[in-house]
């Protein structure tokens, strides 16, 4: 069986119908090729999604694919050639065109594979059912192994045996949870659950990039905390991730951040979400964020990503919602009112997971944080090292620093309301002493 029969229709819309796309497919045509969208664009024109990733299959060699596209001046960049994989790049977006094939060999990570004719044994290779619907240009729909039904169910269901699948790459556990938590429903497919158990040893040997990305596209969706108890619950996180445990964490941070607060500001943030699933010790805040810091070494975090989860698991022990105003000020003026609003959201989450409820009246004390971050205008020292240097306070070097500090100190102990004169004068009178006691 090389051909797959039509299965139904559906309508294009978005990118499907945009002149670029029909450049695309004509090009291929004109070239003696077959292409059709595979995989996601498919799936959310059938639950009709917005469109973004546009995946194309084919039965032209790469080669040649590349050929046909360059020949009516589509540029195309050669992404995975080996893998059969190139990039058209147009006004209206990007096509991730792959030729048909079928895997050689498997070890668990990455595949040998063999280009084909074959749109049936295209099919066989894919991980899920509804990841492995083809559409022709005008809407005829191929389902081979009714993923269609599986989808609109809200079930995430294996091609074949799920072991054979999960045993081809092991990163399909993985995506098996991350496709439960956008598109599923409970219960979660038993035999697709148990496979993943079986075979959570595995993803030891999944590169830390690999699960990151995966972990990160998890935690997106709208609501993984259901998803999250289940990767718990069937051994996966505890085998890869133990310290990732605080699904109730996770479950108020996801109320907050998508439901509760309606603030622009705030929006469904992964690595937020990974902070409110991190279980901290008793042993004070230098231990947590050692802790924090070894985590994202483990999942490879970016510098900047690191920088951002240590702040937030070592920041928000301190925060309490009957913080003073003055106290408030002070760490937005230190750690800026995106750091501080991050700290907000996960000190209120692991408040809210813990018994008992809170209040209103807390909940608001907690909502005048955010709003206090949300209005935060950013403010700066009146004073500079160079208005000390002038003022023959001190000669260049250390003592100016210090001096800047004591004043930054003053000046926050004032709420912000000392201004450049009232600075100097502080400075000069704190020299002036300092002469005194030497005398």
């Amino acid at each position: 069986m090389t051909a797959l029969e039509p299965t139904g229709r559906l309508q294009p819309y978005g990118i499907m119908v945009a002149d670029d796309t029909a450049r695309v497919f004509d090009a291929i045509a004109q070239h003696g090729g077959q292409a059709r969208y595979v995989g996601g664009i498919v799936r959310d024109a059938l639950l009709k999604r917005d469109l973004h990733d546009v995946d194309i299959a084919c039965d032209l060699k790469p080669e040649e694919t590349v050929i046909a596209l360059e020949k009516v001046g589509i540029r195309v960049v050669p992404t995975g050639l080996k893998h059969g994989t190139i990039t058209a790049i147009t006004d209206a977006g990007s096509y991730e065109i792959t030729t048909l094939r079928v895997d050689v060999e498997t070890n668990g990570r990455h595949a040998e594979v063999a280009f084909t004719d074959s749109w049936f044994a295209d099919a066989k290779r894919r991980d899920f059912t509804f990841n492995a619907i083809y559409c022709d240009p005008d809407g005829t729909v191929y389902d081979p192994f009714d993923g269609e039904t599986d989808l609109r169910e809200g079930r995430v269901r294996f091609i074949g045996v799920a072991e054979n699948r999960i045993a081809e790459d092991y990163l399909r556990i993985l995506r098996f949870f991350r496709f439960q938590a956008w598109f599923g429903r409970p219960p979660i497919d038993p035999v697709g659950a148990e496979a993943c158990r079986k075979g959570a040893q595995g993803l030891l040997d999944i590169s830390a990039e690999r699960i990151r990305d995966e972990l990160f596209k998890l935690l997106r969706a709208k609501s993984p905390a259901g998803t999250v108890g289940d990767m718990i619950g069937f051994g996966i996180l505890p085998t890869i991730l133990p310290q990732l445990a605080r699904t109730d964490c996770l479950r108020i941070m996801q109320w907050l951040d998508s439901t509760a607060l309606a603030v622009p500001a705030i929006r469904p943030d992964p690595l937020r979400r990974l902070a409110s699933l991190f279980v901290t010790g008793d042993n004070g805040a230098d231990d947590n964020l050692e802790a924090a810091e070894q985590l994202a070494r483990a999942l490879r975090l970016s510098n900047e990503q690191t920088e951002r989860f240590a702040a937030m698991v070592s920041h928000a022990p301190l925060i309490d919602p009957n913080m003073s105003d003055d106290d408030i000020r002070r760490d937005l003026y230190r750690i800026g009112a995106d750091a501080f609003r991050d700290a907000v959201l996960l000190a209120w989450s692991t408040r809210a997971s813990v018994p008992p409820r809170c209040s209103r009246q807390e909940n608001e004390e907690w909502k005048s944080l955010i709003d206090a971050a949300t209005n935060w205008q950013p403010v700066k020292l009146p004073i500079q090292g160079r208005d000390i240097l002038a003022a023959g306070l001190a000669p260049a070097g250390p003592r100016v620093g210090e001096l800047l500090k004591q004043a930054e100190n003053y000046w926050l102990d004032h709420g912000f309301a000392p201004g450049p004169d009232d600075l100097m004068a502080y400075l000069a009178s704190l020299s002036k002493a300092g002469e005194q006691e030497t005398q």
